[in-house]
């Protein structure tokens, strides 16, 4: 939740954003309006407001917004992305209409007061769309696998596992069906595949291209466990590491930290909230699930998540290892260092914290 500092010459606009059409309410500090609240086409909202300067603009997030924000913001308008599920806590009154919307939204600017979401630079959302182009078309590759598998195992046909024996032996196991129909569908999904395959590989080329200059992209890498994708994926997530206050903060951010369930002097501490992007939380995850296999014996982190191990489990040892990540890796991104393995074995506190 953000404090505004306002100005009583500030005018404040609210804006219900749709695909369509936008509302937008316009009122000056003391509430009076300034404008009539008017409902216009959303492709003409930039070009409708691109004459009037400094406005501070509230608009409730949604998809398509980032574009129309960038623009705004170079007609020297403060644009500022409201948290839907805040918002909707603070509440509206009354029937739900775009005009309520769109004055509640400008009352929420008008009082200094609004729970801002992040517009993230045209460079992180550039890396982020790739990596979930890149996610997408290894999900169908997956599901095309699965399929074959699937209604082959049907016709008495079965398949080890594992993609790279899946590679050699698909297309000469769906040739013992006997039903022509059935075998050239197959036959069409398997080379399906093989093109999403070569098409996620030239995403992923692509994705490292863009960010071949990118220093922190090879300080994240020498973090045991953080690979390319996982790299990449947290550039495309944070895009500016300082507005974050602290690593309890990031690691918060990306929903890796305990539910707390609270009342009066009870307290509960639940699963992880799994906020935040859920990709890099997946990546972060998966590589400390390798960290804890392929590191050296030596590796102090590692002999803290064995410990945590045999107390709590293989399952929660690698989710506190993926929480101990995300704090590395914000240190390394606020100081511009790299990861250096600390000798030193960790103190019990810190077990006893874990």
């Amino acid at each position: 939740m953000k404090l505004i500092t306002t100005k009583k010459e500030d005018v404040y606009c609210g804006i219900d954003f749709h695909k369509v059409t936008s509302t937008l309410c316009t009122k000056d500090r003391d509430g009076n309006l300034v404008e009539p609240i008017t409902t216009i086409k959303t492709a003409m909202l930039v070009r409708h407001l691109s004459n009037k300067k400094g406005w501070i603009i509230g608009i409730e997030a949604t998809g398509g917004l980032n574009h129309v924000v960038a623009e705004l913001k170079k007609y020297d308008h403060k644009v500022i992305i409201i948290n839907s599920n805040k918002f909707r806590g603070i509440g509206i009154g009354g029937k739900k209409t775009d005009t309520r919307d769109a004055t509640a939204l400008c009352d929420v600017l008008r009082v200094g007061f609004a729970p801002e979401v992040y517009h993230r630079c045209l460079y992180a959302r550039q890396i982020k769309s790739l990596l979930t182009t890149r996610e997408h078309l290894v999900q169908a590759r997956v599901d095309g696998m699965n399929h074959i598998r699937g209604t082959l195992r049907e016709y008495g046909i079965t398949m080890p596992a594992g993609a790279e024996k899946f590679y050699g032996i698909a297309r000469e196991k769906i040739e013992e069906l006997e039903n022509g129909l059935i075998r050239n569908s197959l036959l069409l999904v398997f080379e399906n595949i093989l093109k999403f395959r070569e098409q996620e590989k030239s995403v992923e080329e692509g994705a490292k291209l863009l960010t071949v200059n990118d220093e922190r992209v090879k300080r994240l890498m020498t973090i045991p466990g953080v690979g390319i994708l996982t790299s990449l994926m947290m550039i495309g997530v944070i895009d500016d590491i300082s507005r974050f206050t602290s690593a309890k903060e990031f690691a918060s951010y990306l929903g890796l930290v305990p539910s707390v369930h609270a009342s009066a002097n009870m307290r509960m501490m639940g699963s992880i909230t799994r906020s935040g992007c859920e990709m890099l939380r997946r990546y972060l995850i998966h590589g400390a699930r390798s960290w804890m296999r392929y590191s050296p014996k030596s590796d102090s982190n590692r002999i803290w998540a064995e410990r945590v191990k045999e107390r709590r489990g293989m399952n929660k040892a690698t989710v506190a290892l993926a929480h101990r990540m995300a704090r590395i890796s914000f240190a390394i991104l606020r100081d511009e260092s790299v990861y250096k393995n600390s000798k030193k074995k960790p103190s019990s506190t810190a077990l006893a914290a874990a």
